[in-house]
């Protein structure tokens, strides 16, 4: 197997010859990305398996440009994340469209797209009597057991009965259908249980009505996992698994669609940081904050900057907490900061997913925009 394990510690990284001389500093090694999206594109490609990069989850121009030159596709949560897509270079047929906010903001949806996703039946019967012109049309289901308000609940037998009514009256009338999933985090060491219970949902959906997985195009897996997950479905057994239950249990099936979005980025993000003042409760504090550090990592990995090098921190029982009064603005736990001193510079890695997305202004005294009175931020 290729070896391909997401990191961002060679000498193109732009942090590698030092931190910058203002802080806190969000960086992002582009370099680094160019790499795993070859390789990543090219494993899918000999499997027969489509990676449409989840925009959600770092939608910075510069990456959606690499992700299109590398062959993906683009996976959208709404109007605004595909018209980003077209803004890059990606054609409709190369857009994946889920979630509730599918024409929000533009008041349309793009037609022509590669798989329109919905998590009712009556969102997907109104979308499949549309000619929009989509490749496919798919009802994402939810996983057993999981409180989510996503995907439709295929718990009962009544609900796979109506699902696969839905799906049959679909076909017979022209229409590509395929069926999506998405867990939220899909750990390497669970993926094999993950897969498995994607299996059981189509399996009981198959017990309910015989036959109507013969009718299903396309099989969207969605995303979540992390990078070994991805990896182990490119290259490893989990993927070669997969294929062989499609081939046996899907035969239609001519579209694999897989959403990767943290297993691809998040290595290659960090956030710079100053420690500003020791604390006798085994604290530090520095000048980053959740503002740039929001995504919950636990155990993220922590450097300090000595001797010309980056050294990561081992773990101890101390915290790292941000400059904000918050007291949730804690960035590191269980990490030994006994050499720390003020004017060290600390090194969050693993920040280039969610905490690159969802990066805000708390703390900063600093207003985006004002709209009517100077008091309202828009």
């Amino acid at each position: 197997m290729t070896d391909t394990k997401a990191k961002s510690t060679g000498c193109t990284a732009p942090w590698a010859s030092g931190p910058p001389s203002g802080t806190p500093c969000a960086l992002f090694d582009l370099d680094g990305l160019d790499k795993r999206l070859q390789v990543c594109a090219a494993g899918a490609a000999a499997r027969g398996v489509t990676l449409a990069y989840s925009i959600k989850t770092n939608p910075m121009p510069a990456i959606l440009r690499r992700v299109r030159a590398a062959g993906f596709a683009a996976e959208a949560i709404s109007g605004a994340e595909v018209a980003a897509a077209i803004d890059v270079g990606f054609r409709p047929d190369q857009i994946v469209l889920g979630g509730a906010a599918k024409s929000w903001p533009t008041g349309t949806v793009v037609p022509g797209l590669l798989a329109l996703l919905d998590d009712t039946l009556d969102g997907f019967a109104v979308a499949a009597r549309a000619s929009s012109g989509h490749r496919h049309h798919c009802v994402r289901l939810r996983f057993p057991g999981v409180g989510s308000r996503l995907g439709f609940d295929t718990a009962s037998p009544e609900q796979r009965e109506k699902l696969a009514a839905a799906l049959l009256y679909a076909s017979e009338n022209g229409v590509s259908v395929g069926l999506a999933t998405h867990e939220h985090n899909v750990p390497a060491a669970r993926s094999g249980v993950w897969l498995a219970g994607i299996y059981s949902m189509l399996d009981g959906l198959n017990d309910a009505h015989p036959g109507i997985l013969a009718s299903i195009e396309c099989l969207d897996l969605g995303g979540g996992y992390e990078a070994a997950c991805l990896d182990d479905m490119i290259w490893g057994d989990l993927g070669e698994d997969l294929l062989e239950y499609v081939h046996d249990r899907l035969p239609r099936c001519r579209t694999i669609i897989l959403e990767p979005g943290k297993s691809l980025v998040q290595a290659y993000g960090a956030v710079i940081g100053t420690v500003l003042a020791c604390y006798p409760e085994n604290e530090v504090c520095v000048d980053a904050s959740m503002a740039e550090l929001p995504w919950p990592t636990p155990r993220r990995p922590v450097s300090v900057w000595r001797s010309d090098r980056w050294e990561q921190l081992g773990e101890g029982d101390g915290r790292i907490a941000g400059r904000c009064t918050a007291e949730t603005d804690i960035l590191a736990t269980s990490v030994d900061i006994g050499s720390l001193a003020p004017g060290d510079k600390l090194l969050f890695a693993d920040a280039g997913a969610y905490d690159w997305s969802m990066r805000n202004m708390f703390g900063t005294a600093t207003v985006v925009e004002t709209s009517g009175d100077e008091y309202a931020a828009a």
